[in-house]
């Protein structure tokens, strides 16, 4: 499946669960906003506290945390979440995660391609 059309998926569903996704002013939509960022940050909290379990019961043996391996799953599953929020942030703001992200990679092309071996 192409990447646009999860994300015409993902607007479909929000649509259909009630969360905003259309507004009619930029006053809503900035309240929106700030609202997805802050799922978002919750999100990455969440990735990143499991990391930090994970790397305790690495270094440490007698640290009682999951490995990597069996954290894996749910590391992943949080990142779908956090990505779950960008792409709201992306639609509300009337952008192309798809087209951003290409243009980002040809930016980086130029910035970091002396560095490639």
């Amino acid at each position: 499946m192409r990447f646009a059309s999860l994300v015409e998926k993902q607007v479909a569903a929000d649509r259909r669960r009630g969360f905003r996704v259309d507004f009619e002013n930029d006053m809503d939509r900035l309240a929106q906003l700030e609202m997805d960022l802050v799922g978002l940050t919750g999100e990455v909290g969440e990735f990143a506290n499991l990391l930090k379990k994970v790397r305790l019961a690495a270094s440490h043996q007698d640290y009682d945390g999951p490995s990597l391996r069996d954290a894996s799953s749910n590391l992943r599953e949080e990142l779908a979440d956090a990505l779950v929020y960008l792409i709201r942030l992306s639609f509300i703001l009337g952008g192309d995660l798809e087209v951003d992200l290409t243009q980002k990679m040809k930016i980086n092309e130029r910035r970091y391609g002396p560095l490639e071996r």
